[in-house]
């Protein structure tokens, strides 16, 4: 989310170590001298050294790299990372969620809580993006949350990312439960059989799609602009473990030279450039598929087994948990 899409750098050949076979092809910059003299072949004499024009790829744009990366940089534990800063976080997070909504267990309730809590805790959030996106520090988690003054700056990204996370939730399990089987669980004159189980199956695959599309469409822009307006506020001595532009093309100026020191909430979505988006769905995409098969292969061993343990028996069962459902 805050890597730049590539680098590029002109790098002396003979700086770079030869292989068998050569890693480049390398080709002399054209520097004619005064008056252009021309060699025996007529051709334009070339300026020594030769140089290469290199574009690194982002460390990102492979998962096996970037662990690699991360390894290298931060250690074999690098993936737990601000776990202190994470458990913190949350565990403050869930006593002000349960504080402010009350006993009534309503989920819009806990939904508005959540919202209003994880914007209080913002700083806290902000903390644990810059400890996950900068260099290992000997700083303790504690000693890198910064003054309640930056609240302000970091609160709204925050608020936008935590009403998105509340929709993602919340929105699958409502429309999934306005149709088919799942519609008239609660009806007690409902008889559930056998194909009811197969409705279910798949009125639950249809809301795990449903999660991860609004995952993508919703929670993806929220994250990356809460992360990259945490990361345009990073201090000054922390330096991020991948290529990171702090100006964000020109679009902000540093606290230290009198600037704002933070990007728009517009802005860190806009210069988070195509490149970077398809990268990122990408792995969003490699993740869905991953979860969608693993819950396509529960959901048959689900199925398969609840024949082979009930057999003619199965729209019994069906009908006892319905009932229990109700009873709840």
């Amino acid at each position: 989310m805050i890597e730049s899409s590539e680098t590029e750098a002109y790098v002396p050949v003979s700086n770079i170590e030869p292989t068998d076979p050569p890693a480049y092809s390398a080709t002399a910059v054209p520097k004619p001298t005064n008056g252009t003299p021309e060699n025996v072949d007529g051709e334009a004499e070339m300026d020594e050294p030769e140089v290469l024009l290199v574009r690194n790829k982002p460390i990102t744009a492979s998962l096996r790299q970037t662990i690699l990366h991360l390894r290298a940089r931060a250690g074999f534990w690098s993936r737990f990372r601000g776990l202190s800063m994470y458990l913190v976080w949350n565990f403050v997070g869930a006593i002000l969620i349960s504080a402010l909504s009350g006993a009534s267990g309503k989920r819009i309730y806990i939904a508005l809580a959540a919202i209003v809590a994880e914007t209080l805790l913002a700083t806290l959030h902000m903390t644990w993006v810059h400890i996950v996106i900068s260099e290992p520090s000997e700083k303790k988690w504690y000693q890198r949350i910064p003054s309640f003054r930056t609240w302000p700056k970091i609160a709204p990204a925050v608020a936008l990312w935590a009403a998105t996370n509340q929709i993602v939730a919340i929105l699958p399990a409502l429309v999934t439960g306005s149709f088919g089987s799942m519609k008239h669980m609660n009806n007690p004159e409902y008889e559930p059989d056998k194909k009811d189980l197969y409705a279910l199956g798949a009125q639950g695959l249809f809301g795990m799609v449903l999660l991860l599309t609004l995952f993508v469409l919703l929670q993806i822009p929220a994250s990356v602009t809460l992360v990259r307006v945490a990361a345009s506020m990073l201090p000054e001595e922390d330096e991020t473990i991948v290529p990171f532009d702090r100006t964000f093309g020109g679009k902000t100026t540093p606290s230290i030279i009198g600037g704002q020191g933070k990007i728009g909430l517009v802005e860190a979505w806009r210069s988070f450039s195509w490149a970077s988006r398809t990268r990122l769905v990408r792995l969003m995409l490699k993740v869905t598929l991953i979860v969608i098969a693993c819950w396509i292969f529960f959901t048959l061993v689900l199925v398969a087994e609840a024949h082979l343990l009930f057999g003619d028996s199965l729209g019994e069962v069906m009908k006892a948990l319905h009932g229990m459902r109700r009873g709840n």
